[in-house]
């Protein structure tokens, strides 16, 4: 099973593995190292979900989900997620050993289009140096809360999940 490939820890096997699932489906990307295999110097340095091979280049993917608890999220939400998540990247490119990526992509998973917009027009304001060597692929997805909260995902899942 694919999930078992994203266990470094923490509370984003699903979204992780999910990631990937839509890369592969979507353009036919290959798995070459999950955060587990990937090496970096200095030991503790910020690191990378995975590594893709995608249209012949090494990628190299990192993941997040954008909500907020109570309210709406919102423009302040976008900017700190975003500048955390963008400086992690930047980071972890800088400091992988094993190979260097041709690419980063920082996948964010939300629920709204807001959101989406949200994180869209933030991204516009960052600093040339933050996005980098960066993609920000936003992806829209309903009827799947166990991407959000890690909760175990039905064997229909990708059946049932609606991207938008």
């Amino acid at each position: 099973m694919l999930t078992s490939s994203f266990l470094a820890g923490g509370n984003s096997v699903n979204s992780e593995a999910c990631s990937f699932e839509l890369l592969y489906r979507l353009f036919r990307a290959t798995l070459c190292r999950t955060e587990t295999e990937l090496r970096y110097w200095p030991t503790g340095s910020k690191i990378t979900d995975y590594e893709a091979r995608l249209f012949d280049m090494s990628i190299g993917v990192s993941v997040t989900r954008a909500m907020r608890h109570r309210g709406v999220f919102g423009p302040e939400d976008a900017r700190r997620l975003l500048e955390k998540k963008l400086l992690g990247v930047v980071e972890s490119s800088a400091n992988v050993v094993d190979g260097r990526f041709h690419k980063q992509v920082l996948h964010v998973w939300t629920r709204t289009r807001h959101a989406a917009r949200v994180i869209q027009q933030e991204h516009r304001r960052m600093s040339q140096d933050l996005r980098a060597n960066t993609v920000v692929l936003v992806t829209v997805v309903k009827n799947a809360n166990w991407i959000f909260y890690e909760k175990p995902a039905p064997k229909s899942a990708f059946s049932e999940m609606v991207c938008v």
